[in-house]
């Protein structure tokens, strides 16, 4: 016994100076949206929009999006980001309640959270590759008044149809869904699966701008909905300078393109790894349609995978960052070449 916890406490001291001596440059994270590419802004397109003053309420911004989407402009709100739009929505249903998918992105958990929503789980099945059961989803919405679910699912990768979406919706006009679309340009090849321009009173759509085309972290982003009260909460809630000017400049450069490129590089990598991958009697492919991945590792491979990767300089996100999955699990992003090439070479390495 006194042998087993030595051994974990040196293991404990390399892992702790293996990290010291990390070169940042080395690492590689695959755990989050990593730019396959980016589409160019050109630098006087940069230098013009950092002296831009910000207009209020990015009105030309909005303008610019209805006319996209060719829907009314009172029913786009621009916001600073995904995060603060989240926030901005569980504050107007505060000391509700709210239905989660489980496993569900960590965002949505600590937004309810903080906002006091009374939070209803709804389970996810892993023996039935975490497909969501309609029928028994229809029992849950009569008792809530929020849904919070990314289209594609954040970590499983699912991907629903429009139409499947809002034969919910409309079937339940009590509740009101908020539809995250922060990842849908990258695998809705063109723009039919949306629910911009499908407006209804119990809907929000959420979508971004720039991280679609490579520019992670970096705002504005924007939702829709048909609900006129939430539109004006959400006009006090953000304030008429809430998005900077350089922002908004860039936001209008990129709204009427599609990111095309990024889209054909993402299904390139696609269709090149995942074959590798399966390969691996050890390691299950949950299927799903995102720009990420979902993974279970079995028992025997698990602790020597998390132990390579560690080595190797690979951020990865496991199954404990999210209620609902094991710590075997493992999502992957999808979305760099030389981190998977690495990914696939400790697999490699520990099959010998």
């Amino acid at each position: 016994m006194n042998k087993k916890v030595q051994h974990l406490s040196t293991d404990k001291k390399k892992v702790s100076d293996h990290h010291q001596n990390i070169d940042p440059d080395e690492v590689i994270d695959l755990s989050t949206r990593i730019p396959v590419l980016r589409t160019p802004i050109a630098s006087e397109v940069l230098t013009e929009a950092t002296r831009s003053l910000p207009e209020p309420y990015a009105q030309t911004l909005r303008e610019a999006l209805a006319e996209q989407w060719r829907i009314p402009e009172q029913h786009v709100v621009c916001c600073p980001s995904t995060s603060e739009a989240y926030l901005a929505i569980a504050e107007y249903f505060r000391q509700t309640s709210v239905l989660l998918p489980r496993p569900c992105s960590s965002a949505y958990e600590w937004g309810t959270i903080l906002c006091r929503l009374r939070q209803i789980s709804f389970d996810l099945r892993q023996e039935e590759d975490f497909q969501f059961n309609e029928s028994q989803l229809k029992n849950e919405l009569s008792s809530v008044a929020l849904v919070m679910v990314g289209n594609p699912h954040n970590p499983t990768g699912q991907y629903f149809s429009r139409k499947n979406l809002l034969l919910l919706i409309d079937d339940n006009p009590q509740t009101c869904f908020m539809i995250d679309e922060s990842d849908l340009a990258l695998v809705d090849l063109d723009s039919s699966n949306s629910l911009v321009p499908t407006i209804r009173p119990n809907l929000i759509v959420l979508r971004t701008l720039a991280e679609s085309h490579g520019w992670p972290g970096l705002g504005p982003s924007y939702l829709v909905t048909g609900n006129l009260d939430l539109l004006r909460v959400l006009a006090k809630r953000f304030s008429a300078t809430s998005i900077p000017g350089w922002l908004q400049q860039i936001g209008l450069k990129l709204v009427h393109q599609e990111p095309k490129i990024q889209r054909e590089k993402l299904n390139d990598l696609r269709k090149r790894i995942l074959p590798q991958l399966q390969c691996h009697s050890r390691l299950k492919i949950i299927p799903g349609n995102a720009p990420y991945s979902l993974f279970e590792i079995t028992s025997e491979l698990f602790a020597s995978l998390r132990e390579q990767c560690s080595a190797k300089n690979l951020t990865m996100r496991w199954g404990e960052h999210y209620s609902g999955l094991t710590e075997n699990h493992l999502r992957i992003s999808l979305q760099h070449h030389e981190g998977l090439q690495r990914f696939l070479s400790v697999l490699k390495q520990l099959e010998r």
